[in-house]
């Protein structure tokens, strides 16, 4: 009974002994759960981060980068540029292209607005704003006079809006002059009528046309009466044309000076080609020989030349003979600027009308990008 007693005694003192240890080792776990929590709390942030603060994503495999202080406008090249996923929330913006820049890309490429194009100490939006004043007082010598050396200007790139704005108003100015009775020598040439001068005699020998003629001497349209002894002013060009496919652009010269330029629209799929041509043909409010091969009228709401018809021909014998092709009107002036046509070259109606009046037969066009 004392052994059994023993034992038994021998387990109370274990069980007194266990509480203790317990105790012991809570205390330990607590200390340090506190000092874990201290340290994150103290140390682990240099500031609080509300709860509700969406977290970056970690870029696995990528070192930590600085953060600047300021934002910087102007993108910086990286050799390793990583995209982040934004946050949930997080609204994404574009890069921010700085005023500055898009104004830089414009002088660049030549297309700055007028006003700040500056040659000889002057705004360009400043002259061609006094030429057109000029023009409007039909002072068309003096307006050509001003405008013509700009073109010349390396300021200028050509085809850029700076430049496209020179010409428009330098061919304003040279309408003027071809369609008056206004005297600008040596281009304006004065003729007196002799016995046996007929108009058509007369706008071949200045290499103009009958209403080129006409209409510059206040000649009645239906009418060719010429009396012996009238004194004409005729406007003797060298007339050539350069059409460029990729500016949709139609440039009359006379000799090496850009007389008037016109927007036009082209073929689609290529159908344009490139080459040297002459006018071959000319007819007003012409029929349209359709594909399908109906011979359509003049009027009629699917005849798609308009009112002028001037048809192309390759200057090369052993070329193509591109049957069909030429420049010519359209009632669809929203074609313009596109390439929409089966190959030939579309003009503005009233556009098409005055080049007719201007060029005559034989004049070389070349077609090119």
């Amino acid at each position: 009974m004392k052994d059994i007693q023993f034992t038994f005694d021998t387990d109370r003192q274990k069980q007194r002994v266990n509480p203790w240890k317990n105790r012991l080792i809570i205390l330990v776990v607590a200390l340090l759960v506190i000092g874990t929590a201290l340290f994150f709390l103290i140390g682990g942030s240099d500031e609080a981060v509300p709860a509700d603060t969406p977290q970056p994503i970690a870029e696995v495999g990528l070192p930590p980068v600085e953060q600047p202080q300021d934002r910087i406008e102007t993108p910086v090249p990286s050799a390793a540029p990583v995209s982040r996923v934004p946050f949930a929330n997080e609204k994404v913006e574009g890069p921010a292209i700085a005023p500055e820049a898009v104004a830089e890309a414009d002088r660049m490429i030549g297309n700055e607005p007028l006003d700040m194009v500056e040659i000889g100490g002057r705004k360009l939006s400043e002259i061609t704003g006094e030429a057109n004043e000029l023009i409007k007082k039909r002072e068309y010598v003096q307006a050509r006079k001003m405008l013509e050396p700009l073109l010349k200007s390396d300021r200028l790139r050509q085809y850029s809006s700076p430049w496209l704005a020179v010409a428009e108003t330098l061919g304003a100015a040279n309408i003027g002059l071809f369609f008056s009775d206004i005297p600008f020598a040596p281009h304006k040439v004065n003729h007196t009528v002799k016995r046996g001068d007929t108009l058509d005699r007369i706008a071949n020998q200045y290499k103009t046309t009958i209403e080129g003629v006409q209409k510059s001497n206040g000649i009645p349209e239906n009418s060719s009466m010429i009396r012996v002894g009238d004194n004409l002013r005729v406007y003797s060009g060298d007339w050539r044309i350069v059409v460029s496919r990729t500016n949709h652009l139609l440039m009359l010269y006379d000799g090496d000076a850009l007389f008037k330029v016109y927007r036009i629209g082209i073929g689609k799929q290529e159908r344009t080609p490139n080459g040297t041509f002459v006018i071959s043909s000319k007819v007003k409010e012409p029929e349209w020989y359709a594909p399908d091969g109906r011979v359509i009228p003049f009027g009629d709401g699917d005849n798609l030349l308009g009112t002028r018809w001037l048809a192309l021909q390759h200057t090369t014998e052993s070329g193509p003979s591109f049957k069909g092709l030429g420049i010519h009107g359209t009632w669809k002036p929203e074609t313009i600027g596109t390439n929409s046509s089966n190959g030939c070259v579309r003009m503005r109606n009233a556009e098409v009308e005055e080049l007719y009046a201007i060029v005559p037969r034989l004049t070389p066009v070349e077609i090119t990008d």
